[in-house]
């Protein structure tokens, strides 16, 4: 039997696959843009959260789940980024960012154009709890002076790339 594009672990195949690679080239592009101070340009843009986010919106549960573990492993693996001490928060982070978006294409798929920035927001105030000790306050005064442009980024792929749905409810 041939496999074709339209055989579903191939479409399975390719959206894993094409989430990865968005993963994987996101983070390293934006670490080119040179910055005079501050935090590294990945904690301003968030990068591979636009991935994760996008395969949680897109892909099924599984699928957008591995891509939250693998894609900060093979990061780091392949470019050192994120640093160690970074590794178990972002992952975290992505893993919380999954499962919220996830859980509101299940429940509230409306909503689901809404939710990636607050998705962020939550799995970076928890990684920061479970990892460091740091406080809500902390977290989100940084994400606002610092991670501003990446949650108006998530924003906007969220608003854009969400699947839409007829008017029957099924996705269009």
């Amino acid at each position: 039997m041939t496999r074709t594009v339209a055989t579903p672990l191939v479409r399975r195949a390719l959206g894993i696959g094409t989430a990865l690679a968005v993963g994987l080239a996101l983070p390293v592009l934006v670490h080119l843009i040179p910055i005079q101070a501050g935090p590294p340009m990945g904690a301003r843009l968030l990068p591979i959260f636009l991935a994760a986010a996008i395969a949680a919106m897109r892909l099924d549960a599984v699928s957008a789940l591995s891509i939250a573990v693998l894609t900060p492993l093979l990061n780091q693996l392949l470019t050192g980024m994120p640093a160690g001490p970074m590794l178990p928060t972002v992952t975290i982070e992505l893993l919380v960012v999954v499962s919220l978006v996830l859980a509101v294409r299940t429940w509230a798929p409306g909503a689901l154009r809404y939710v990636a920035a607050p998705a962020y927001l939550a799995g970076a105030v928890l990684a920061g709890a479970i990892v460091s000790g740091t406080g809500p306050a902390t977290t989100l005064a940084f994400a606002a002076s610092w991670s501003w442009p990446g949650l108006a980024l998530l924003a906007l792929v969220g608003a854009v790339l969400a699947p839409r749905r007829d008017a029957s409810g099924s996705p269009s």
